[in-house]
């Protein structure tokens, strides 16, 4: 008899846990600009930001995926004026276009809530192509309120389209052409 009362009393302290650790809150991570069209060389830059959290958030992560042919990921920057506390730029895998475990956190008096910044990400276009840019939740670092309850977390994606240098002599080429137009119409004018 008194281990009914016992497995009774377990169940409801593991209902409640579950209750209390399951997302009360919601809010998006996405990338800006959503799309980019850049040369092959150029720097790409992007910010992660949140927004619409409906509720404080103590901290967060998030990992990500790219076209490493396309792109290269130079740094990772995380904003800490607004995440003071300790943060990490996650593990950059060039090779394999990944970015894993971002993490942030804050203990700030106010905490962030709404839209906010996270981080600012610089890649290299490397050559034509395009590249999807993939956020998704990291597998240690839940987004959590000031409850220390998960936030259901949506992602916005975002894309990279790189074209092509133009060569040397393409350019010299239109450039002469230019220079031949330029000198035709003169001496039409002339005549």
């Amino acid at each position: 008899m008194s281990l009914k009362p016992t497995l009774l009393g377990a169940a409801l302290l593991a209902a409640t846990l579950t209750v209390s650790l399951s997302a009360h809150a919601s809010g998006t991570l996405k990338l800006n600009p959503p799309a980019s069209t850049v040369n092959a060389g150029d720097a790409v830059v992007i910010d992660v930001s949140g927004v619409g959290f409906t509720d404080k958030v103590v901290g967060g992560g998030f990992s990500l995926n790219f076209n490493p042919a396309v792109l290269s990921l130079q740094s990772v920057s995380i904003d800490t004026v607004t995440w003071e506390f300790v943060s990490s730029a996650g593990l950059i895998d060039n090779a394999s276009g990944t970015l894993s475990d971002v993490y942030f956190n804050s203990f700030k008096p106010v905490l962030p809530t709404g839209d906010f910044n996270v981080a600012r990400l610089t890649f290299t276009a490397k050559a034509d192509g395009t590249s999807p840019i993939s956020l998704s939740a990291s597998g240690g670092f839940p987004f959590a309120n000031d409850q220390v309850e998960l936030i259901d977390v949506s992602y916005l994606n975002a894309s990279v389209q790189v074209g092509a240098v133009p060569e040397p002599a393409s350019v010299g080429m239109m450039l002469s052409g230019l220079a031949g137009l330029v000198g035709w119409q003169r001496r039409r004018k002339a005549a």
